[in-house]
């Protein structure tokens, strides 16, 4: 809906001044946001905050939770020069080891396009999808399990 949706609703990630070319927005600015639409579509009883705390007061981008289960989701825009390591470096080594969240997480990018994107050791992504699969194929099997990888594509065009 964010890529596709006939109100082009990826808008809602960009600056856009008056006089210049749009700029992508702040990483919490674009988290917002996600947010405020997950909200919506989530059944009653389940919550999502942003800055989840978790183990030795590290803070997920947003928690979501149901009862006693938590889900942490790191966030990272396809520009973050953290985009390749942070989905092991925070999301497995800092929030997934939570007892409430079984080991469960999601690593959330935003795709603002190619030219924003950093390159990995196979060079820069061409696509959303490409950088999807990219990232699923740095975790080993017992992690594909249970870690997500969703890019969202709100690239101007």
């Amino acid at each position: 809906r964010i890529r596709k949706g006939n109100t082009d609703d990826w808008r809602q990630y960009w600056n856009e001044p008056s006089k210049q070319e749009p700029t992508p927005k702040h990483e919490d600015h674009c988290r917002d946001a996600l947010l405020s639409d997950l909200r919506q579509c989530l059944p009653p009883g389940i919550d999502a905050q942003p800055e989840g705390q978790y183990a030795n007061d590290k803070r997920a981008d947003i928690r979501v939770a149901y009862r006693d289960f938590q889900v942490p989701i790191e966030i990272k825009k396809s520009a973050n020069p953290k985009l390749w390591s942070a989905i092991r470096t925070q999301l497995v080594a800092r929030y997934t080891i939570a007892p409430e969240t079984g080991g469960y997480g999601i690593y959330l990018v935003f795709w603002f396009g190619r030219e924003s994107c950093r390159p990995g050791s196979d060079g820069r992504p061409t696509s959303a999808a490409e950088l999807e699969e990219r990232l699923r194929k740095t975790l080993s099997p017992d992690e594909v399990r249970k870690i997500s990888v969703c890019v969202i594509d709100v690239a101007r065009s």
